[in-house]
């Protein structure tokens, strides 16, 4: 067994490194998990479909790309013009006025990224939903929908602030009054 795991971490890390593929992006691509590649590097084993249906995802890359690799891409820093700003959690460019006021641009969420940031599984969301205490989809086309990243987020910090206590108002409600007697 270790030495398929060992097959496996080594195809993973040779295809990671000649293609400049994110972990990430490979794990969400492969199997529909943003955190797997992080888990496995932290010591979990994964299983036999998970490491097929990650092999098959590498070979279909390899295969899709002419049967050559690609050359490993260098990633340059650029110097980003005023107009042009690089969002802290995806490295995404965007190309928007850095001015106050302007809105940000919309993002889709699918499935699996919407788990992987609410911490929620995909029965308790639909549950949510239904309850009309979770975020609504957008239909993106076919059978295909996407949660609107600013919706999940207010969402989230809606749950942080009732757990914490915290009314609407910003007034901090005291949990634990005294009894006068």
């Amino acid at each position: 067994m270790e030495t398929l795991e060992r097959y496996f971490n080594s195809r993973v890390s040779g295809f990671l490194e000649e293609t400049g593929m994110g972990a990430t992006t490979l794990g969400l691509k492969a199997v529909g998990d943003p955190n797997l590649m992080r888990e496995i590097a932290q010591g979990r084993s994964p299983s036999l479909r998970i490491a097929d249906q990650v092999l098959a995802f590498i070979n279909r890359h390899e295969r899709d790309s002419g049967g050559a690799r690609a050359p490993p891409r260098r990633r340059r820093r650029r110097a980003l013009s005023s107009r042009t700003r690089r969002t802290k959690r995806s490295g995404v460019r965007s190309e928007q006025s850095m001015e106050s006021g302007t809105r940000a641009p919309i993002r889709f969420l699918r499935l699996p990224e919407v788990e992987a940031r609410t911490g929620l599984a995909r029965p308790t969301i639909y549950a949510r939903m239904a309850a009309g205490t979770f975020p609504q989809p957008v239909s993106l086309g076919g059978r295909a929908v996407g949660w609107i990243e600013a919706e999940v987020e207010e969402w989230m910090r809606e749950r942080i602030a009732n757990t914490r206590g915290v009314a609407r108002g910003g007034a901090r409600p005291n949990p634990k009054r005294e009894r006068t007697e």
